[in-house]
């Protein structure tokens, strides 16, 4: 399997996943293929080896990459999963846009409440909520930027579980796992209370059943996640 050469039009990286992408849509690589090495792919492509690293990432996060040890990349082996659909795809290659993730994201957050108020139980509601106390127990200061990312997504998961919708819950998994990401180089220790507030205000728009979300409050989550993003990213990259 070999590349051709890029001509850039986008991000580097996203050029590489795109064309990945489109060798997978077209059929030139299929489940279970191998991938050039990371040197190959680096010559093959013309490019230096930080966009390819980037690009590894994205895939792998996402599940369409699997890395073997001691065997080297591989599409992955699992027909079911998302690397064959062109939705989950055209998701990655807006994945770099950081305020239009965080909008939709968040407008995204607001339909599963909805739903879950619409078909709303004692029980769902208390299989959310004793994710939230176990986070309060957990989320702890000494924890790495991925363990406080992956603690901070299993209530956002719990929730997405509630909305009993598969087709929701397909699209919000590839949501957080764009999100994710994001989330590990933004997370810090000094932002566990805001994470615990944050979800303690989805609980309470789940409890009230009968309150509609304004677009304020909307656009407050929106403000939240984008300058917490933003701020923590900035200040990471200075370190």
């Amino acid at each position: 399997m070999e590349f051709e050469k890029l001509t850039f039009s986008n991000k580097i990286s996203t050029e590489i996943v795109s064309t990945i992408k489109n060798k997978l849509l077209d059929g030139t690589l299929k489940n279970g293929d191998k991938l050039p090495t990371e040197a190959e792919m680096v010559e093959q492509l013309g490019v230096s080896r930080t966009p390819v690293r980037e690009a590894i990432k994205v895939l792998e996060s996402i599940g369409v990459i699997q890395i073997k040890r001691g065997e080297g990349m591989f599409i992955t082996n699992n027909p079911s999963h998302f690397s064959l659909n062109p939705l989950i795809f055209s998701l990655i290659m807006h994945s770099n846009n950081t305020q239009k993730l965080v909008e939709f994201r968040q407008h995204f957050e607001i339909l599963m409440v909805n739903i879950i108020r619409a078909k709303w139980s004692k029980e769902k509601i208390e299989r959310i909520e004793e994710v939230y106390k176990s986070q309060v127990k957990r989320l702890k200061p000494e924890l790495s930027p991925e363990e406080l990312a992956a603690i901070d997504l299993e209530f956002h998961y719990a929730v997405l579980e509630a909305t009993e919708n598969d087709f929701v819950i397909e699209i919000g998994r590839t949501i957080y796992e764009l999100y994710k990401p994001k989330m590990i180089v933004a997370k810090q220790s000094t932002n566990i209370q805001q994470t615990l507030q944050t979800h303690k205000a989805y609980l309470d728009l789940l409890l009230q059943k009968d309150v509609v979300v304004s677009d304020k409050q909307i656009d407050k989550m929106i403000e939240y996640n984008q300058v917490w993003l933003e701020s923590e990213s900035d200040s990471n990259s200075k370190l």
